[in-house]
């Protein structure tokens, strides 16, 4: 029996999609010129498009925790702060 559901492999497959997103030849084209069916090549780009789009629940988790992430810079600024007027202020009373 023959596996016809995987003919090519993952470096073939990455080689016709650069040539298509950055070589700025058509799907058809580089379908023809590497021996393909253009829809397969279609498939294999719209496949590596979803992949590269986190759900929005990735996105809703990250801009979470990048407000947290603001919060807790914002309340060390505020200690550094808090900590530079202290050591002042101890260096100004010790010279007295």
């Amino acid at each position: 029996m023959e596996n016809k559901g995987n003919r090519y492999d993952d470096e073939f497959r990455a080689d016709a999609m650069r040539l298509v997103k950055e070589g700025g030849r058509s799907v058809n084209k580089v379908a023809k010129d590497l021996g393909i069916n253009p829809q397969t090549l279609r498939n294999w780009l719209g496949e590596d498009k979803k992949r590269q789009i986190p759900d929005k629940t990735r996105i809703i988790e990250l801009e979470a925790q990048l407000r947290a992430e603001k919060r807790k810079t914002k309340d060390l600024e505020e200690t550094v702060d808090i900590l530079k007027k202290a050591a002042a202020f101890f260096a100004n009373h010790d010279r007295k």
